[in-house]
């Protein structure tokens, strides 16, 4: 066929004998002086096409085995997490209660090693991601100080616990808002800080945030996405950051070895540090898939400084303007650690306070004196409490005991909660005392809580508690919240968060509970778990969906308010919360529960939902 010309062909042959073989034909065309003459080649192409089938089959089998690898790895983690959930859940609320101390050690040992086989059921089911080739990013906008004052606050009572000091700094020209993933980023952080806290015995860790070359921002390569509701960033950056201890070092000769997975420095039975060895493992294709790379500069006895760099898309929000009531206050800062007070300072310039920074009590008195004596008095003063020579209590006590017609506000800031330090603070009139590291977004809440109250009536906050010299009446609308959830233990567990805060509940055993609970009342929110039997979440989740849509209810009344639907679910898979999401539910919390992360979700989704309870807290609340 002319159209054959100069093209190559696959067909059906016929041998001698009449049976059927593939034949691959080529046909070129040679001019001659008198015409257009063709040539053609065929070719034998069995044993190829024998070699496609058999390629074909196998990669048909390898995506059915991955399929069922995923499908494992998906059920495992629930079935994992669904006890866990009821182990940490129970553990948490057991210790609010009144305990003996030698229950209270007990129950608090029991929480420790929950925590500690949690970390270690979330590495292997990471690594296993990673074999699958399901480790993927999932990128939002975000605030990079918040993400990494969290981070930090997970790892600082085991930090103090050790007396150690812990502190985090951002540069002052890294950006606040971001496109990436901050729980992988978190993740990361987690670990690094976590190895570090684990091989120091004295000393600090201390985390660093820069902007990396300009040369590395100038590439142009664009931030891995897996979800496309994100919005375009408007400009690429990379970060590098730095976490640096002063612990036991890595040898020269072992440092190729931790990040390969199962293997750590020591890998002898009689070694003095566990772990599953995965954690640098799967924190370094993490910071792959932001584009960056991990490594260690160490020396055996000289401490350890992992750094990685990653890459973010600029995010599209602004950063927030510091609150108007900040602008020019003075502020007295003291603290006997110069990278402390250097962080201090650079968030007070931030919110565009007036800070003066001293690093000792005395310093601090000889302050005080001279801006009484100018007339322009320190509106607030941030302590450390643990100073040589003359603590933080102790200056408190001088500051308190002088006569002055405007008394600065004392905020404390602590690397380690005593017994009895709240009533010490009441004594003393301080107003807030917050645990170190501290998180921006936490100081500047307890500042704007204590120094410019609402009301007229100064606040008092005690770790994360704000209490009032005349707490309010209980005046809030109690929320009514629908919990669909069939595990008994999780029933148990999430009942006593919610009422704790001033819920009440309404439970169904399943999906077809949900809907008929749905149908008699109304409800201000639903706690939907994804796994029922019966009729799971999903379903009941697109049933109350459409009667919402029917415009009203049986009894007449109207029905055309948009529930808020928020998935608790022991899925914790890549893809399950924008499957929850996609389903028409408008949160995901997975398990096991934290109650912060419960009632982050509902505050967002739930206009006026109760504030956590404002009881005082017991004194070991400080150290939480």
């Amino acid at each position: 066929h002319g159209a054959a010309v100069g093209k190559t062909v696959e067909l059906a042959g016929q041998r001698k004998d009449g049976s059927e073989v593939p034949i691959e034909l080529s046909l070129a065309a040679i001019q001659t002086d008198s015409a257009w003459q063709a040539i053609g080649i065929v070719r034998d192409i069995t044993e190829r096409k024998r070699f496609e089938t058999q390629l074909h089959e196998a990669t048909r089998a390898a995506q059915a085995a991955n399929r069922s690898k995923s499908e494992f790895l998906a059920n495992m983690s629930h079935e994992i997490r669904t006890p866990m959930n009821g182990i940490i859940g129970m553990t948490d609320l057991a210790l609010e209660t009144a305990l003996s101390p030698e229950q209270k050690e007990y129950i608090e040992t029991v929480k420790v090693s929950a925590d500690s086989l949690m970390s270690v059921i979330n590495d292997i089911l990471d690594f296993s991601k990673i074999e699958a080739g399901k480790l993927e990013l999932d990128p939002i906008d975000f605030d990079l100080r918040n993400v990494l004052g969290d981070a930090m606050k997970v790892q600082a009572l085991r930090a103090h616990q050790k007396g150690l000091e812990i502190t985090w700094r951002a540069l002052p020209d890294v950006p606040e808002n971001l496109i990436g993933d901050p729980q992988r980023l978190r993740q990361v952080i987690v670990n690094l800080v976590g190895n570090a806290i684990k091989f120091t015995e004295r000393g600090e860790v201390a985390v660093e945030v820069a902007i990396a070359d300009k040369a590395e921002n100038g590439s142009g390569r664009s931030v891995h996405r897996s979800v496309s509701h994100v919005s375009e960033p408007q400009s690429q950056i990379a970060l590098r950051f730095t976490v640096r201890d002063t612990g036991i070092g890595i040898p020269l000769d072992k440092q190729h070895t931790i990040f390969r997975p199962f293997e750590q420095a020591d890998g002898s039975t009689t070694r003095k540090y566990g772990g599953t060895g995965l954690g640098l493992t799967i924190s370094r294709r993490l910071v792959a898939l932001m584009d960056g790379e991990l490594g260690v500069d160490s020396a055996a006895g000289n401490g350890s400084t992992f750094h990685f760099t990653a890459r973010f898309g600029g995010g599209a929000r602004t950063a927030a303007l510091p609150p108007a009531a900040l602008a020019d206050l003075p502020v007295l800062i003291v603290d006997d650690n110069d990278t402390n007070r250097r962080i201090l300072e650079e968030m007070m310039l931030r919110w565009h306070m007036r800070p003066t920074v001293v690093g000792n009590a005395a310093a601090a008195q000889v302050a005080l004196d001279q801006a009484t004596q100018s007339g322009r008095r320190f509106a607030l003063v941030v302590l450390d409490e643990q100073m040589p020579i003359m603590n933080g209590f102790t200056l408190a006590e001088r500051i308190a005991a002088r006569v002055l017609p405007n008394p600065p506000t004392l905020i404390m800031l602590t690397s380690g909660g005593q017994a009895g330090d709240v009533e010490r603070c009441r004594a003393l009139g301080i107003a807030a005392h917050l645990m170190k590291p501290i998180n921006p977004k936490d100081l500047l809440e307890a500042i704007l809580r204590t120094v410019t109250p609402s009301g007229g009536q100064r606040g008092r906050v005690i770790g994360d508690t704000v209490e009032t010299v005349n707490p309010p009446t209980d005046g809030l609308p109690h929320r009514h919240i629908l919990l669909a959830e069939d595990n008994v233990v999780n029933q148990r567990l999430a009942l006593r968060l919610l009422e704790k805060h001033g819920y009440t509940v309404v439970l169904a055993n399943d999906g077809v509970e949900a809907i008929d609970a749905f149908e008699r009342e109304p409800f201000d929110a639903v706690l939907m778990d994804v796994q029922m039997p019966g009729m799971d979440g999903f379903e009941a989740t697109a049933e109350i969906r459409r009667r919402e849509g029917q415009g009203s209810v049986p009894t007449g009344e109207p029905r055309n308010i948009h529930i808020p639907i928020i998935a608790m679910t022991a899925h914790a898979m890549k893809g399950d919360r924008e499957r929850c999401l996609a389903a028409g539910m408008d949160g995901y919390v997975s398990k096991p529960i934290r109650g912060e992360d419960l009632f982050e979700v509902i505050d967002q989704l739930v206009p006026g939902a109760p504030l956590a309870p404002t009881e005082v807290f017991a004194d070991a609340a400080v150290t939480t």
